[in-house]
């Protein structure tokens, strides 16, 4: 879990037991790479480099499954994404649950492909909703055999919500600062989510020049 990071790592404090699970509840145990998400073989990746001055903070870590953490230390995953993965990973565990940021996940891999939600499903959206992420498609209506009518709906993802979860999933800080910036969603999600972007910038000033 506490890997060396390059060839010249230094030797360091290890990670302390409250401060790893703290990491992995707020990425929901799985790999801290949108894309992935691989529950299996997790390992803390610092944002900032031991051998540069990064510490053991939480705020500092973000949970990487083998192999993201390979392309990392291989320059093959930008550092800016990983600033920006962990600034969205905190920015949305203030504003949402985990299961709400999965969703968010899901409609957008899920593409144009038509689900479609009872009433009650449809309040597990509700946080999305009020944030502006998710918006309704089409809606049918279905007598049930107790002649019980019952409203099926469709969950998309808003053009907000698809901006946000594109930048989220490219790593991409600037698209993602954009589509904050447009959000008309609680003061609440704003003020947390610019929250997580002070978190990337203050990862980014500490990293300095390689």
């Amino acid at each position: 879990m506490d890997r060396e990071e390059g060839p010249q790592s230094t030797k360091r404090a290890r990670i302390s037991p409250t401060v790893r699970d703290e990491v992995l509840m707020e990425s929901g145990y799985k790999c801290g790479n949108p894309i992935c998400r691989n529950i299996l073989t997790l390992q803390l990746h610092h944002i900032v480099w031991v051998k540069e001055g990064g510490g053991n903070s939480a705020l500092n870590l973000l949970p990487l499954c083998g192999h993201c953490h390979d392309m990392v230390t291989q320059g093959h995953i930008p550092q800016a994404a990983i600033r920006h993965w962990k600034g969205m990973l905190h920015a949305l565990n203030h504003a949402f649950s985990k299961e709400a940021m999965d969703l968010l996940l899901f409609l957008h891999v899920r593409g144009p492909e038509t689900h479609m939600y009872t009433a009650d499903g449809v309040l597990r959206f509700a946080g999305l909703f009020a944030a502006g992420l998710v918006e309704f498609g089409m809606q049918i209506c279905e007598e049930t055999f107790s002649s019980f009518i019952e409203t099926r709906h469709e969950v998309v993802l808003s053009e907000k919500g698809r901006l946000l979860v594109d930048a989220w999933r490219k790593g991409d800080e600037d698209a993602y600062r954009v589509q904050l910036a447009g959000l008309s969603a609680g003061v609440s999600h704003a003020s947390v989510a610019d929250g997580g972007l002070r978190v990337s910038d203050n990862a980014e000033n500490k990293e300095g020049p390689r």
